[in-house]
């Protein structure tokens, strides 16, 4: 009998062991279950900066000697005469003048002369050289008999034949191309890889309270920089004594982008959004 107790016991002890590691496993179990289908972790950026420029298009300044870092932008730097500033602004520096140096509007050659001025500017900048009133000037009557004598006329290039005379065939200088059907973004992708970005424009699309009225048809603007806090693009604008470091909405001025053909007020039809690009030798 007492043989009978001992082996009743022991049974139940087994069973008590059985049933602890069956309710321990259970409890583990449970709790791994709750942990592996949590959701991600979420970041929310709804409140970050929304611009970013990336490092594979480093922005360049010229004062700084390794980097810049702000609430708002970090960005690589190496020596060139692009500006970057602490308020977001990518910029720059091009020698500016107007299309009419001395304010002799009476002269034809000037008064339609945005498109050589755009030229002189951009060449001034590739060459790192200065520009005076009296060299601009010059090259602006230079180029005008230049392209009267070799093309029969000298008003409204296209953004082709700017490129193809002013640049190519003029200056020989070949570190410069036409982008058809573009964006606001692609000038800004120009401008962060450190090219001078030259648009054919409506002038009166633009509201520039300095034109004379009603503004022209045919104009061509040089774009040097974009502030990304206000949204608004950086110009050399020849149109006006006014017209360095003059600014227009982004918005403003990429609708007022339209091509024209060559010729003197040629019609134009349709709307091409292009835009030419120089590069830096």
């Amino acid at each position: 009998m007492k043989n009978i107790f001992k082996i009743v016991l022991f049974i139940l002890s087994i069973w008590l062991i059985i049933f602890f590691v069956i309710y321990v496993y259970s409890q583990i179990t449970n709790e791994f279950d709750s942990t592996s289908t949590a959701g991600p972790n979420i970041i929310d950026v709804s409140n970050s900066n929304p611009i970013v420029i990336p490092k594979s298009k480093p922005i360049i300044i010229e004062t700084a000697t390794s980097s810049i870092a702000t609430s708002s932008i970090s960005v690589e730097v190496t020596p060139s005469s692009t500006l970057v500033t602490k308020q977001g602004i990518i910029k720059l520096e091009v020698p500016f003048t107007t299309q009419a140096p001395f304010a002799e509007w009476d002269d034809e050659r000037q008064q339609n002369a945005c498109e050589e001025s755009a030229g002189i500017m951009a060449m001034a900048w590739v060459e790192d050289r200065k520009l005076s009133k009296q060299e601009a000037r010059d090259e602006i009557v230079a180029i005008s008999d230049w392209e009267m004598a070799n093309y029969g006329v000298y008003q409204d290039t296209s953004a082709i034949d700017t490129v193809d005379r002013i640049f190519k065939g003029y200056f020989e200088y070949d570190k410069v191309k036409v982008i058809i059907d573009i964006n606001s973004q692609d000038i800004i992708n120009e401008l962060e890889k450190g090219n001078l970005v030259i648009t054919p424009v409506n002038g009166r699309e633009l509201g520039n309270p300095n034109f004379v009225e009603p503004g022209p048809l045919e104009h061509m603007i040089v774009i040097i920089g974009y502030d990304y806090g206000s949204e608004e693009f950086i110009t050399n604008e020849s149109g006006t004594r006014l017209g360095k470091d003059y600014r227009y909405d982004r918005g403003v001025l990429f609708n007022a982008i339209r091509d024209y053909p060559t010729g003197y007020h040629e019609p134009i039809t349709g709307i091409e959004k292009v835009m030419i690009v120089v590069e830096k030798k």
